[in-house]
């Protein structure tokens, strides 16, 4: 059942990036709510669903955990402003990093994973995907 469960968060990872990019780079097809805090809510669920990837068999609620302090680690070294740091952070790996402190982004992290460890519960309970 590992890699059935790896192949299902495989494909939602997959599903996940464009929507996530195309809030930033389309945002005129999203309403507002989505155009100003879905980007950092995709990243959430997107970084749940990566460590669902790695860890199938780890509880939902430790993923949901690891995610989310992954999420918070990201957001908080963005108040590191070393020059190096900005520079890093000006290049492509720069969408992965992001440029500036949020308290809201802290929410959408939040709510990010809780959507995400939601989806994983429930497509769990499915029994093809069951231990």
């Amino acid at each position: 059942m590992k890699v059935k469960r790896r192949w299902l968060y495989f494909i939602l990872i997959l599903l996940n990036i464009p929507l996530g990019l195309a809030t930033r780079w389309a945002p005129q097809y999203f309403p507002t709510i989505i155009r100003v805090y879905g980007g950092d809510v995709f990243s959430a669920t997107c970084i749940f669903f990566g460590i669902r990837f790695l860890y199938p068999l780890k509880s939902v609620p430790k993923v949901a955990l690891i995610s989310f302090l992954v999420c918070i680690a990201i957001e908080v070294q963005q108040l590191y402003q070393a020059e190096w740091a900005v520079r890093l952070r000006n290049t492509p790996l720069g969408i992965l990093l992001g440029h500036g402190f949020l308290w809201s982004d802290c929410v959408c992290y939040a709510v990010g994973t809780l959507m995400a460890a939601a989806l994983a519960f429930l497509l769990e309970q499915i029994n093809y995907f069951r231990n």
